[in-house]
């Protein structure tokens, strides 16, 4: 043979010895190494402190939700938009679902709603040399309500909004209704306590505004998984359980109450054994 063939074969042998030994590994079922678990995608708004684009929790209500989903070790990925859009993307299956909503019926043909994550409840944010009180919605008449796109403030209230009983301004930005509030452009701006303190905090008006205790309307906030998506009667369930196991734990409450300070535990925790969207009148 010359000597370029026999050069040829010297090289060529542990190449095809290294080939060989790779088809083996990957042809071996014992050898092949496990794939990653699927992610569930999930849409995101910012609505701090219960969701915001703040790594490494990404708000109270998101690192619930991502610790639920652990105790099955299904790993979350969260893509954050304007509220909706997020709704959008996720009724469309272009993402898994989304965080957070309350119970609206007219979601319900796109969406499974997960059990009740924490209360929610929205009270009304009045300035502080303001002398307010209130009863009932009826009570709200004589005032000018500031409202957000796309919130659901509950029944009655809506429904009086839509008679043109409540003079409602609406805009697409809770901190422009606070700022509307401040300079007596409103009178009246219903917020979830813990979001609006946050808000307020930084836009420096903690001074100018409180709110009434009285809760406006009281609700719960979900997951929704699209029913688009082929895995999401998975993802529910998987969801729901690692759900309950933090709640039966204790890790729930230990998580709300840390990150959650200013709050009572039993205006956030979920008491209603009817909660479930869907359930309720």
């Amino acid at each position: 043979m010359p000597l370029q063939g026999q050069l040829n074969r010297f090289v060529n042998r542990p190449c095809n010895l290294l080939l060989g030994m790779a088809l083996t590994c990957a042809l071996a079922p014992g050898l092949q190494a496990e794939e990653p678990p699927q992610s569930v995608r999930l849409t995101n708004g910012h609505w701090p402190p219960n969701m915001e684009n703040t790594p490494p929790h990404y708000g109270v209500v998101s690192h619930i939700v991502t610790l639920a989903f652990a105790k099955h070790d299904t790993p979350v990925t969260y893509g954050f938009f304007p509220w909706s859009r997020a709704r959008m993307l996720a009724e469309k299956g272009m993402w898994d679902g989304s965080v957070a909503w309350t119970c609206r019926p007219e979601m319900l043909k796109h969406f499974h709603f997960s059990d009740a994550i924490m209360a929610h409840n929205y009270v009304l944010f009045h300035r502080t040399n303001m002398d307010f009180d209130w009863d009932k919605v009826k009570d709200l008449e004589r005032y000018r309500v500031g409202l957000t796109q796309d919130y659901n403030y509950g029944k009655e209230f809506e429904e009086a909004v839509a008679a043109g009983t409540i003079s409602a301004d609406v805009t697409t930005s809770d901190q422009a209704n606070f700022r509307k509030l401040a300079a007596g452009r409103i009178d009246l701006f219903p917020m979830e306590p813990a979001v609006g303190m946050g808000m307020l905090k930084k836009l420096n008006l903690s001074d100018k505004i409180t709110f009434h205790t009285t809760p406006l309307q009281s609700d719960y906030l979900y997951l929704t998984l699209s029913r688009r998506v082929h895995e999401s009667e998975r993802y529910l369930k998987e969801f729901n359980e690692g759900l309950d196991e933090l709640r039966q734990s204790g890790q729930l409450e230990e998580l709300i109450t840390t990150l959650l300070p200013d709050l009572p535990f039993r205006y956030l925790v979920v008491e209603d054994g009817d909660s479930r969207c869907g359930a309720q009148s």
